[in-house]
């Protein structure tokens, strides 16, 4: 029964859930926003979308963690693929009411996109390569708008959208590369398994190392203060140059998944900075 319910927790991938509540947080904090006034719902649903995004992604994929993340819920065994698809139901139906209810309307719309997109990209676009990593991008980085419009000043997010489009890319294109052998058994047409291993590095190294040279961009504009600076060049940009440089290598797939770790951390990073920014 604990292994059960463990499981259940682990197919919404908290630490997913997390970096999706903290975008919000983050952009509300750029934005002006007065903090722990108006965003702590819309981070709780906002985690919640992406936790049962993170489900029907696991039930689609399936078969490719079989031989990719065999260690997941379902290729485990310790939750079954109707046990996964009835939680995604459940959980998909209660947040979107919630949402619906508690929620502004324009917030709401969020929430519900999200839900909608995230659905589309397991379904349909997971496996098609290009277009299934844009869509994540782009889902992932406009949390950050979301967070800005509650606190009234969107455009306060254009910079933290570009720069987690293209830090995303590259993490894309890591896990694809890493996903290599599972994804070409499967059938998927990703990036690596069209264009090849070295190619897919090349460019996630491409998208890494442009964001390592637009991150001084807001200090030296003036836009960004001292914290973000220190935070983004101490830290993130260091990552970025060291995990782009392990990716141009003939780096082995335990190598790709510890940069994939690496980029995490510093996506992380990345977030809390623009939030003290």
């Amino acid at each position: 029964m604990l292994t059960r319910l463990w499981a259940s927790v682990e197919i919404t991938r908290p630490h997913n859930m997390a970096a999706a509540m903290a975008c919000i947080a983050s952009g509300y904090l750029l934005a002006g926003g007065a903090p722990f006034s108006g965003a702590v719902s819309p981070m709780i649903f906002t985690g919640l979308a992406a936790g049962c995004g993170n489900m029907i992604n696991d039930y689609f994929d399936a078969d490719i963690d079989r031989i990719n993340k065999p260690r997941r819920p379902i290729p485990s065994g310790r939750l079954s693929p109707p046990a996964a698809l009835f939680l995604y139901g459940a959980g998909t139906a209660a947040v979107t009411a919630a949402a619906l209810y508690a929620l502004a309307p324009r917030m709401a719309a969020f929430v519900l996109a999200w839900e909608v997109l995230l659905f589309i990209y397991a379904r349909f676009l997971k496996r098609t390569g290009l277009p299934g990593n844009v869509l994540v991008a782009c889902v992932a980085s406009s949390a950050f708008v979301a967070g800005a419009l509650i606190a009234g000043d969107p455009v306060r997010a254009a910079f933290p959208v570009l720069f987690a489009f293209l830090f995303i890319m590259g993490r894309e294109l890591v896990k694809d590369a890493e996903d290599l052998e599972g994804d070409r058994s499967a059938g998927a047409k990703t990036i690596a398994v069209v264009f090849g291993l070295d190619r897919t590095l090349c460019g996630a190294s491409a998208f890494l190392l442009a964001c390592a040279c637009i991150a001084p961009i807001p200090c030296l504009a003036g836009a960004f203060g001292k914290p973000y600076g220190l935070v983004m060049e101490l830290a993130v940009v260091p990552g970025l140059l060291a995990a782009s440089a392990l990716i141009l290598g003939k780096p082995t797939r335990p190598l790709l998944t510890a940069v994939s770790w690496i980029l995490k951390g510093e996506m992380f990073l990345g977030i809390l900075a623009m939030g003290f920014a």
